[in-house]
């Protein structure tokens, strides 16, 4: 079930405090975290890509989706050294 606004501010403030506590022994705050990072990133992904297919897949498009993938791949592999979008 999707939380509402409210809500979902009040558990990523939640999982603000219990990282800079240190009291996250089941990582839940830290993959709370990561995963609203990685939602607000591909929500931009999705944006830019929902306009290029939507206006004829214009240049601009294009590209802002190119840097945008790149960006997000580059901050994946700072993190862990992976490569593509798992975990």
């Amino acid at each position: 079930m999707k939380p509402d606004k409210n809500e979902l501010k009040t558990a990523l403030n939640q999982a603000e405090r219990m990282r800079d506590t240190g009291d996250d022994p089941l990582f839940l705050a830290k993959t709370l975290l990561y995963l609203s990072q990685r939602n607000s990133e591909l929500e931009e992904v999705f944006t830019h890509l929902e306009k290029y297919l939507r206006f004829g897949l214009p240049v601009e498009e294009h590209s802002a989706l190119v840097i945008l993938v790149d960006e997000i791949r580059e901050r994946e592999e700072e993190i862990d050294g992976s490569k593509g979008f798992g975990l």
